[in-house]
């Protein structure tokens, strides 16, 4: 990601952490959109590396940093809904907005078992040694292989020219690609899960 465009990504949602953290309503809204952004880069999300929750063939893309405070709103909001009619929720981890969500990302993609820390950070969010942002203890080290891996989400999530996170990504049962920015109400997470294809 290009050094500008994470400073303003970094800007932008570090504002909406401190909005989160006085209480202040999510400076983004959900916003569900079809456009180019979203075709292209839904034909790229192979080159991703994603944590896998339920199976089937309706595929929701979510682009999360362990210490976003909205990421873990969706995460929280979607619990109920892992493994149920054929949803398959395919995290991508991406590291943008704080120095920790690099060595958080890496704690969890360095894991034996990515889907129990991805866990693990987001339930215990807030809990970890500074009381903000992503519970997992950070990694010590970020192997190589591990920075390759947030490079790349990074660019895919910075592809979508979405403003921040959480930003999904799926077909509608139209085939439309659809991009949405921002934690959803409960009226609209149910539309969005109703439509995906």
């Amino acid at each position: 990601m290009h050094s500008n465009r994470r400073a303003v990504l970094r800007t932008a949602l570090a504002a909406a952490i401190g909005a989160s953290l006085i209480g202040l309503a999510p400076l983004a809204a959900a916003q569900q959109t079809q456009n180019p952004d979203a075709v292209r880069v839904l034909g790229e999300m192979g080159k991703a590396t994603v944590i896998t929750e339920g199976k089937g063939p309706r595929v929701l893309d979510i682009f999360f940093d362990a210490n976003c405070p909205y990421c873990h709103e969706l995460y929280t909001a979607l619990r109920p809904e892992v493994g149920k009619g054929g949803l398959q929720f395919r995290w991508v981890p991406v590291a943008i907005l704080t120095p920790t969500s690099v060595t958080k990302g890496a704690a969890i993609l360095q894991a034996p078992d990515r889907l129990k820390a991805f866990h693990d950070n987001e339930n215990t969010y807030g809990k970890g040694p500074t009381g903000q942002g992503g519970g997992i203890t950070p990694a010590t080290k970020v192997l190589p292989a591990t920075s390759a891996i947030l490079n790349a989400n990074n660019a895919l999530l910075e592809a979508t020219k979405s403003p921040g996170v959480p930003t999904m990504l799926y077909r509608d049962k139209a085939g439309h690609a659809m991009l949405v920015v921002g934690p959803p109400d409960a009226q609209q997470l149910k539309e969005i899960l109703a439509s995906v294809k």
